[in-house]
């Protein structure tokens, strides 16, 4: 069994050569986009099989490895963002993992295991993690009960509490080299490659969520808007752009004020290739100090985009200070 990805070759191979003696929590950064999920579950499913292949990686034929795959192994939990219901009664996906899941995952780790091996709990992604879970989490990180591993993913660490940082043993997974990248993408059928791993700012697997989630057309939507700020309705387009995810929003702004400032201080467009001409334009066009601070204001928001706010009034607050950086 090879890494999930061909760019994740080198740090399969460190964790593979731990087999024997892993280590208790395991701390997987890195940004997203860049297969640390899909790295834990490879190295989770290695840690549980009973007849491994020689270099230690899982053989995908024993019971245990059939009960992984289908998410069965009486010896594996994992933590992640439920679904629940909303006000509304319209089922949406959690933006924290609960207390009550910590919990239950403390529970399950002070039983005793069901094959005798190891016991492992993947937490993803664990800065999702709300302080009453962190805690509850932590008292079993401190002292872990025998053969229990932890493996913890993160695009933000430092969103983790400082305790359960320092008690893991850390690996950090870069973006892919940019041509190894374009050839992976490409041999998965991706058109413009290049370009759509620019505009996911190097991370592959972001490209395909680009494509699979129909993004590129909400995207392009938004872009076009913004290429003519002197004829920008703000009342308008924020009631029609509510509806976008905050997160999406938030991805396609936030690279859009930075091409904008690259262009303004004489550099060149990174993320946007395919609007390069228009951002050339704006760029000139654009208030140094006034565009600094939108994009301050951006990058303040990515920590509240869960807030139940009002998306339309953000929205239009936002467009407003962003026609004043041209006018």
């Amino acid at each position: 069994m090879s890494a999930p990805y061909p760019w994740l070759e080198a740090p399969w191979q460190r964790l593979l050569a731990t087999r024997a003696r892993p280590a208790q929590a395991l701390l997987l950064t890195g940004p997203r986009g860049v297969g640390k999920g899909a790295l834990a579950r490879a190295w989770a499913q290695a840690l549980l099989c009973e007849a491994s292949q020689p270099d230690g990686a899982a053989c995908g034929k024993c019971p245990a490895c059939h009960w992984f795959e289908t998410d069965a192994h009486p010896d594996f939990r994992l933590l992640t963002l439920q679904e629940k219901a909303g006000k509304d009664g319209e089922t949406r996906i959690a933006t924290a993992i609960e207390v009550e899941q910590a919990r239950e995952a403390v529970d399950f780790v002070r039983l005793s295991t069901y094959r005798a091996g190891f016991r492992v709990v993947l937490v993803d992604p664990a800065d999702s993690l709300n302080p009453a879970a962190a805690n509850a989490l932590l008292k079993v990180l401190e002292e872990p009960p025998l053969n229990t591993l932890f493996i913890l993913v993160s695009d933000q660490p430092r969103r983790l509490l400082p305790t359960i940082r320092s008690r893991c043993t850390r690996i950090d997974l870069g973006l892919p080299p940019v041509d190894e990248a374009t050839r992976w993408l490409a041999a998965e059928g991706v058109d413009d490659a290049a370009d759509l791993l620019a505009l996911s700012g190097g991370a592959p697997l972001d490209v395909q969520r680009w494509l699979d989630g129909g993004g590129l057309e909400e995207r392009r939507g938004v872009l076009d808007g913004l290429t003519r700020p002197d004829r920008l309705d703000p009342v308008t387009l924020g009631d029609r752009w509510k509806a976008i995810n905050p997160q999406a929003w938030h991805n396609v702004a936030y690279k859009w004020l930075g091409d904008l400032l690259a262009v303004r201080l004489g550099g060149s467009v990174q993320f946007n290739r395919d609007f390069a001409d228009a951002l050339a334009q704006l760029g000139r066009q654009a208030d140094l100090a006034k565009l600094l601070a939108l994009a301050r204001r951006q990058a303040d928001e990515g920590r509240t985009l869960a807030h139940p706010l009002n998306r339309a009034l953000q929205l239009q607050a936002w467009l407003i200070q962003y026609r004043h950086v041209f006018a």
